[in-house]
């Protein structure tokens, strides 16, 4: 395998010419050199070595005993990843927690805080390995299981600097509706029509709405693109009427589309799905029972899925929400999938006919799913909103993301501002966690901490599983409602300057929501602090998250 390197005065690319990834970072390939098959680098006082040996890439960058780490988007735990092992390598994650290690997305960069920072980004669809000092404490060892990957490493003095590089490689975030600010309602699930409208009317009553959610029972048999006729007879009324009281209907849609040669929309993808290697479809058991999944690598297939959305566009939808997307796949053939994704031999068909196995390009499919759904409403629209559980670097461009099915607890609600802190420092500043925990059980006292705890946070819904207590604002004693609705209120008092902040990642790649050594990275103990949060450059923000403290 020959690699390349381009460097510049604070910046260093390295590639494969040979075998460039799907999705790459690399727009201008002027200025590439040859690597040696061994190399050791010196860059800005860090030693490098890059090496190869059995199709494995092996990068090993040297530790310092000060150095912090911080990245790897929304990994569960601290936001600090000295001493610790991580996969990158999407994973439907029901009812996480601290232990676990691989969730929803798949964001490999990190940034190395020292006397100034560092940041290193890995581009990759295959499964990467991130080790931060434990089979080798002095040195961070990254191994890349396939030759198509793309390495940059960039040292700056700020961590505003280092975001605007970063979303300059990656791509700007898009401009974020200023409605999606706003108070929003889901659950599993929301149904029929008349249940929706009288949640919707019930909200207005007494707090702000800005969009409600429908999960997976408004479909027929859970086929995506389709509309229950009897438990939604008019799906264009509802969404009419709800837009002129200011509330957008913001559907579910999932990658999986069931098996039936009598369902349109599985006869349309035909010849765009991913394959066995024998060229028979791939298929898995999701919500409508077997079904194929599209093969987003290819520009036709993400053209087709267009098409559908814009029917949805037709009727008003201005926001869509993508889950199961990493994708999540429970069993094959009647077996479970240990992955709980497509088979690694899976096959997908690139624009110019050549092919990759899935395990090769696992961590793009979110990203070009984003993509796809995107740019279908915002020619349709302008700018919509698409929310997305899992992500890829660069997905910013298409989506915001929310951090999956969480469990109420007083331990998550200090969980999911460390997870949203760290996604802004990966690259993605749109994000939110399920208030009141998507799972478990929320009393009104927990409900009122998690309204409080993400008071700032871009996206601010609450959400809850179809087994899960009802935690409709509207019904709570009066205790808890005026508390929520004190919070709430805040929140409204602050739109204009979280407006401007939102505006500024757009523009810029900075997150809207920082850890305080993001600024103060020269003063040791702001790194001890992750019960606080800032938003923008101008507030602090430290929320009561610990249940034996009055709030």
């Amino acid at each position: 395998m020959v690699l390349e390197i381009r460097r510049e005065e604070k910046s260093i690319a390295i590639r494969n010419p040979d075998s460039v990834p799907v999705l790459s970072f690399i727009r201008d390939a002027s200025g590439f050199q040859i690597l040696p098959e061994k190399s050791n680098l010196a860059f800005k006082s860090r030693n490098i070595e890059i090496s190869n040996s059995g199709g494995v890439t092996e990068i090993k960058i040297s530790l310092d005993l000060e150095d912090r780490i911080y990245g790897l988007g929304e990994k569960p735990g601290k936001m600090k990843r000295n001493r610790s092992v991580h996969s990158v390598y999407s994973k439907d994650a029901w009812n996480y927690n601290r232990k676990l290690k691989e969730i929803y997305s798949a964001f490999p960069s990190f940034i190395v805080v020292s006397t100034n920072l560092l940041e290193f980004i890995v581009n990759c669809g295959s499964e990467i390995s991130f080790d931060f000092g434990v089979s080798d404490y002095n040195s961070i060892t990254i191994r890349i299981p396939f030759e198509g990957f793309e390495f940059f490493m960039r040292v700056a003095d700020s961590f505003d600097e280092i975001m605007e590089w970063h979303s300059a490689l990656t791509g700007r975030p898009f401009k974020l509706p200023g409605w999606v600010l706003g108070h929003q309602v889901s659950r599993w699930s929301y149904y029929p029509q008349n249940v929706v409208e009288h949640i919707r009317d019930s909200y207005l009553r007494e707090f702000p709405l800005a969009a409600l959610y429908l999960d997976i029972d408004y479909m027929q048999g859970y086929r995506i693109f389709t509309w229950d006729s009897k438990r939604f007879p008019d799906p264009e009324k509802l969404v009419k009427e709800s837009l002129k009281k200011g509330v957008r209907i913001i559907p579910i849609i999932d990658p999986g589309i069931k098996m039936d040669q009598d369902f349109d929309i599985f006869r349309k993808f035909m010849g765009h799905y991913v394959e066995d290697g024998d060229q028979s479809l791939f298929t898995g058991y999701v919500w409508p029972g077997l079904c194929a999944f599209p093969d987003f690598m290819n520009s036709e297939t993400r053209r087709i899925w267009g098409e559908e959305v814009k029917k949805f566009c037709k009727i008003g939808i201005e926001g869509i929400w993508l889950d199961m997307n990493e994708p999540s796949v429970k069993s094959v053939k009647g077996k479970t999938v240990e992955s709980e994704t497509i088979d690694g031999d899976a096959v997908h068909k690139l624009d110019d006919g050549s092919e990759r196995k899935h395990r090769d390009v696992h961590n793009f499919y979110s990203y070009f799913q984003a993509m796809a759904t995107y740019d279908s409403m915002k020619e349709s629209l302008g700018e919509p909103l698409i929310l997305t559980r899992s992500g890829y670097t660069g997905i910013q461009k298409y989506a915001a993301m929310w951090t999956g099915d969480n469990e109420a607890s007083y331990d998550d609600l200090l969980l999911q501002m460390t997870m949203v802190m760290s996604l802004g420092m990966s690259g993605m500043p749109y994000s939110g966690c399920d208030l009141g925990g998507f799972m478990g059980y929320s009393d009104g006292e927990l409900l009122c901490r998690y309204y409080a705890m993400a008071l700032f946070f871009p996206l601010y819904r609450n959400h809850k599983v179809k087994m899960g207590n009802d935690q409709e604002l509207f019904n709570l004693p009066h205790k808890y409602k005026d508390r929520i609705k004190s919070a709430i209120e805040m929140r409204m008092c602050f739109m204009d300057y979280l407006s401007s902040v939102a505006e500024e990642s757009h523009l810029t790649g900075h997150p809207i929501i920082r850890p305080l050594f993001y600024h103060f990275f020269h003063d040791k103990e702001t790194f001890e602090i992750d019960d606080q949060y800032m938003v923008g450059s101008d507030v602090i923000y430290a929320p009561q998250v610990y249940k034996d403290r009055n709030a």
